[in-house]
């Protein structure tokens, strides 16, 4: 192996350890985040989301990461998907042309993170994480008719993230 393969090496290592902090932290403060009532241009809770938005992001990075080979190519396209649902919510919630963007993305990420959990529960790998992430989009779509449910949902997220980090 080269010195500039092994230097790639290493640094794919360092991203998924950091994707793995990450994710704990995330998935940790997307649970605590259930409990806090939203409240519209509140500059520290924009902030918070924000913090979480972000950790997740790296998150699921470092999910992937560990997770590639199990993925495969099919796993690689929802990773994306997931990757671009997350990234369009980061930031301020304001919805335009009419489209609430952060509804939009969230189910985007959501249906993403689960198609990446089927694959990822075929090949039994970061079982726990993917059946909660399944779960998260079984309540996502039940919260259109059960309110509690999105609730359920934010914590089985959070949830799933924490374990996954934990596992890489």
């Amino acid at each position: 192996m080269t010195a500039t393969a092994n230097t790639g090496v290493t640094a794919a290592r360092a991203l998924m350890r950091v994707g793995a902090v990450a994710a704990i932290i995330g998935g940790t403060l997307r649970i605590v985040s259930t409990f806090v009532p939203y409240q519209a241009e509140l500059a520290w809770l924009e902030a918070f989301y924000g913090v979480i938005d972000i950790c997740l992001l790296v998150g699921l990075l470092g999910v992937y990461l560990a997770s590639t080979e199990a993925a495969g190519v099919v796993g690689l396209a929802l990773f994306l998907v997931a990757l671009a649902g997350l990234a369009s919510i980061v930031g301020p919630d304001a919805p335009a042309f009419g489209v609430d963007f952060y509804r939009v993305g969230a189910l985007v990420f959501v249906a993403g993170l689960a198609g990446l959990s089927v694959q990822l529960l075929r090949r039994r790998v970061m079982t726990y994480s993917a059946l909660a992430w399944v779960a998260t989009l079984a309540c996502s779509i039940a919260a259109a008719a059960l309110p509690v449910a999105f609730l359920a949902a934010g914590l089985l997220l959070g949830v799933g993230f924490v374990l996954a980090g934990v596992s890489i």
